[in-house]
């Protein structure tokens, strides 16, 4: 798929030459690898020394520079590339097990730093693009989500804390936090004793070496460019199948998770703009969608009911300061998924959709709407269950279309009463549905896989209403 990419990229910008070193060789070139860093995924020596092979190669196009150090004193590294007015940040692997971020970053910007072709130089001259491939380099080490800062030395460094309770996102047992909660809109922000613990929807508090790295490199790029026009937060997640066709989920994008829409609790962050972060999540898609010789079924929404509120993700924080944002997540995280170059590619033609469409301004022509037409592989309506027992069906998990056709007339019920915002008949009939569910099971007129899925679907309609 690497290669698709570079021809298609010849294609359509004539390039002349493109000089590309295969990122995966490094593994057997650099020793003092952790012996928790798996076979082929870049090391944090090996990435440090990747970044500087590519610094040299670019004859000056691509800048590297240490912007801050971890809790256990490695360096965390920077690179940029291009001296365009629009500003494109980039951060990889905020969470240690998920790691094909920086192999994707290291990909694209040894191409933007050894490449003439019209493309790459039409991105360098009207954008600029500044990516972090390794925020969580601890954590990487370790191949665990959190970086490590036990909670005594947060104390330590934080006097005020003392007798607060752990904020909610430390994980006690591995001694870190989840880097990722660690963000507030208010840049300025100090911890403060009454904050903590907090909860998933309130802000993150900047405990972290990481979190206050990432902030202060985004205020220097405010203060450069008068503003940062996008963030793209690179992640992984679970396996799962999209609810029409059963699709294996290949990458799902997201807008930030700042619900439910008609909440008066960003009102004062006025500079959201939820529709270009869309419209950007949408051009990711398509760069996937048309860099690779296949055909992408798999590019999908990332999971985003009204309700999912994570205002403490840097993306989130981000968005709230006028920037577009989007989330990458691919599926399966590391160590139980291996290396797999094309699910990097994946990642990086997701990246060269962002940057290309900034170069020529298409972006600003996509409509954020088509966005919510990529499939999605989670319920938030009777409408998505719909879906889920057509799919079922032609999937041969009912014993008849008898029970298939009474499943879904049940659902349609259920959507008439969404529609009116009658939420007690919602629930009334949801509850009726689940009665029709666990009779079939009794009766084994409905697989498990089929089971468990429209019933823990209808509890959340339940919950939700």
């Amino acid at each position: 798929m690497r290669k698709n990419l570079l021809r298609k990229m010849m294609t359509f910008a004539a390039v002349v030459t493109l000089l590309l070193t295969p990122v995966s060789g490094l593994a057997a070139q650099v020793d003092g690898n952790s012996k928790h860093v798996e076979k082929d995924w870049m090391s944090y020596v090996e990435l440090v020394q990747k970044l500087n092979q590519i610094k040299e190669a670019s004859s000056g196009k691509v800048e590297v520079e240490v912007i801050g150090q971890s809790r256990q004193g490695r360096e965390i590294h920077a690179a940029r590339v291009g001296t365009g007015d629009q500003l494109l940040l980039i951060n990889g692997n905020i969470h240690g097990n998920e790691k094909s971020g920086p192999e994707a970053l290291m990909q694209m910007f040894e191409t933007l730093g050894t490449s003439d072709s019209p493309l790459a130089q039409s991105i360098r001259d009207e954008v600029t693009i500044v990516a972090v491939p390794r925020l969580n380099v601890d954590g990487a080490e370790l191949t665990q989500r959190q970086n490590v800062f036990p909670w005594d030395e947060v104390v330590a460094t934080y006097p005020q804390l003392e007798g607060a309770e752990p904020a909610w996102y430390y994980h006690a047992r591995n001694r870190g936090f989840d880097i990722n909660r660690d963000f507030n809109p208010d840049l300025n922000y100090e911890p403060l004793l009454e904050d903590l613990p907090g909860t998933s929807a309130d802000l993150g508090f900047f405990l972290t070496n990481e979190s206050q790295i990432l902030r202060d490199l985004y205020l220097d790029l405010k203060d450069e460019f008068g503003e940062v026009e996008a963030f793209v937060d690179l992640h992984h997640m679970g396996t799962t199948k999209t609810n029409k066709t059963g699709e294996d989920v290949t990458i799902a994008i997201d807008y930030p998770p700042l619900g439910p829409d008609d909440s008066q609790k960003y009102a004062d962050w006025p500079k959201l703009d939820q529709d270009k972060s869309k419209r950007y999540a949408l051009a990711a898609a398509l760069g996937v969608k048309e860099l690779s010789d296949n055909e992408e079924p798999g590019v999908s929404q990332y999971i985003h009911p009204e309700e999912r509120d994570l205002p403490g993700q840097a993306r989130s924080s981000f968005a709230l300061n006028g920037t577009a944002t989007v989330l990458f997540e691919m599926p399966g995280q590391q160590p139980a998924f291996g290396y797999d170059q094309e699910l990097i590619d994946r990642v990086e033609n997701g990246l060269w959709g962002i940057a290309s469409r900034m170069a020529d301004d298409s972006i600003n022509r996509l409509n954020g709407d088509d966005f919510l037409s990529l499939p999605k592989y989670w319920t938030e309506s009777a409408s998505d269950m719909k879906d889920l027992v057509t799919r079922f069906t032609k999937e041969g998990m009912f014993e008849s279309d008898t029970v298939a056709r009474s499943l879904a007339t049940h659902l349609t019920v259920v959507e008439r009463f969404e529609k009116q915002e009658n939420g007690a008949k919602v629930v009334k009939h949801t509850e009726g549905f689940k009665f029709l569910l666990n009779h079939y099971k009794e009766e084994g007129m409905i697989a498990q896989e089929a089971y468990n899925r429209l019933q823990s679907d209808a509890n959340y309609l339940i919950g939700k209403w």
